[in-house]
């Protein structure tokens, strides 16, 4: 996404896009009038992207105290009434919460910074707001350097931090790994030489101001890193000695787009690049964040958000549609192919037929020579039926043996004495159909078995138990009529008992005779 980089000093404005990691050619805009309307007519070609104002400001304030440890909305009061307090005349202030004292009530370290110079900036500002274009944030120079100072890991250990910018030299130190103030000293030099000497100057400046504000004691250790292109350093490694207490650590633009691990960017001479690179790479909150600025940048953000969403929602509905329309199509591909099928097989169909030779019979006489044999095979008698009810019976009496089975059909005279006998469990006859044509209903059956009860140890008593039980169990079916024709033993009183000398075994066995009528 292309970001619209704004970079701000005392005298003027640069204005760069930045885009898949390339700056595009900066415009320079002086601090006045005519500045302010050509960028005016600048920002007509550039209003759908979104800006980023970096300011690098002499009039840039920092003050470090501590509040009470408080939570929620009483730190928020407190916070917003010190610093209204402090810069009451500015709008672009900020708070940075710094850790908490380690002696006494412990407080909160605060950090409490603001660009008190607000007429430099908002005539920029006016300029973008007419133009309806999204100020993402306004950043500090200062506020970046911590990002660098991390990258140097000198930990908690003083440093004093040192840029060269078109502005002049920004000077920011860093004491147990926070930003206590920052100073740009606008320079007057313009060859690299004089550049080194100046910076020599102000470093000497800087060291003292820190120990007679007691930031550093007198003799205590302190880093002093410039960051500059390779001339200024070749100048000033001769001019800054190592001595006890300060050591130096002087790096080119070179070696400092590798430490900040950076885009390489060829051709470059201050340390502009670095912290527009720095912004535009990484997401970072805006550092002086104001009411008006907010709402444009909300506002901006909504209608993003609208327009993503209505992006989406027409999209989804071209894919809809576009499916609906492949689905449509694939339906009468289909019904095509349908009737197509359907064509080819009553083509078939016909062709078939046409070439069939002419039988003698047709087919309505054919089916009912099907239905005629049918009927016989339905009608047609078989012992199957009461042979399943025998042996569905047999299996609940295992001790009776079966000797012999005989299964016929009765006869014309048999058949009407039978069917007297047996009980009709079925309104239900043949159909009338069969009987027009001459086909028989199914005759009554008749099944006589001859079996024993084994084993017998002369128990008479349970061997009529057994085929009375035997009886039961066969007249369950309703189609059928049991006679016990012998049973194991006659217990009539009119029968006589006899026997047989040497025929006592064959006398003793409980045999018995049935005789089962079955009625379809």
């Amino acid at each position: 996404m292309a970001k619209h980089l704004l970079y701000l000093t005392n005298n003027q404005l640069v204005a760069t896009v930045w885009d898949k990691g390339v700056f595009s050619t900066e415009k320079t805009f002086n601090n006045y009038a005519s500045g302010w309307l050509a960028f005016s007519e600048y920002l007509e070609l550039h209003r759908d992207i979104p800006a980023y104002l970096l300011t690098d400001l002499v009039e840039e304030d920092f003050q470090r105290e501590n509040i009470p440890h408080v939570f929620g909305r009483a730190k928020n009061s407190l916070i917003q009434r010190r610093l209204n307090t402090i810069y009451r005349d500015t709008p672009f202030h900020k708070a940075s919460h710094q850790g908490r004292a380690h002696e006494g009530r412990k407080d909160d370290q605060m950090l409490f910074s603001a660009l008190t110079n607000p007429i430099l900036i908002k005539p920029w500002l006016e300029q973008l707001h007419a133009k309806k274009i999204d100020v993402v944030g306004i950043y500090s120079v200062a506020l970046l350097n911590p990002l660098f100072f991390k990258k140097l890991h000198f930990g908690t250990e003083p440093t004093l931090l040192i840029t060269h910018q078109s502005s002049g030299l920004r000077q920011s130190y860093f004491h147990e790994g926070y930003l206590r103030f920052s100073r740009l000293a606008p320079e007057t030099a313009w060859s690299p030489e004089s550049v080194a000497e100046f910076a020599k100057s102000e470093i000497a400046k800087t060291t003292q101001f820190l120990a007679s504000t007691r930031l550093i004691l007198r003799g205590d250790a302190i880093n002093v890193v410039v960051i500059a292109n390779s001339e200024i350093i070749s100048y000033l490694h001769p001019l800054c000695p190592d001595v006890d207490g300060m050591q130096h650590r002087l790096i080119d633009l070179n070696e400092a787009q590798h430490i900040f691990d950076l885009k390489k960017m060829a051709d470059i001479t201050l340390c502009e690049p670095l912290f527009l690179s720095t912004l535009a790479s990484q997401r970072i909150p805006s550092h002086y964040t104001t009411l008006e600025q907010a709402k444009f940048h909300n506002l901006s953000k909504t209608r993003g958000n609208l327009d993503l969403l209505s992006a989406v929602t027409v999209t989804g509905a071209v894919v809809w549609t576009f499916a609906n329309g492949y689905n449509a199509f694939h339906a009468s591909n289909q019904a095509q192919k349908a009737q197509l099928d359907t064509q080819q097989i009553l083509a078939k169909h016909q062709a078939t037929a046409n070439s069939t030779k002419v039988t003698l019979a047709s087919p309505q006489d054919m089916k009912a020579a099907v239905e005629v044999a049918s009927m016989i095979t339905n009608n047609t008698p078989t012992p199957n039926p009461m042979l399943a009810q025998l042996g569905k019976a047999l299996d609940t009496l295992p001790q009776i043996k079966i000797h012999q089975i005989n299964w016929q059909v009765s006869s014309a005279n048999d058949a009407q004495t039978d069917a007297a006998a047996v009980p009709v469990a079925s309104t239900e006859s043949t159909p009338l159909v069969a009987k027009l044509i001459g086909i028989p209903n199914k005759p009554i059956e008749i099944l006589t078995l001859e079996g024993e009860v084994v084993p017998f140890k002369n128990d008479y008593r349970t061997a009529l138990d057994s085929v009375n039980q035997l009886t039961r169990e066969l007249q369950k079916n309703a189609h059928m009529q049991v006679e016990i024709t012998k049973p194991p033993i006659d217990l009539r009183p009119t029968v006589k008992l006899d026997s047989q000398a040497g025929n006592d075994a064959d006398l003793m066995k409980p045999r018995f005779s049935l005789k089962l009528v079955w009625k379809p």
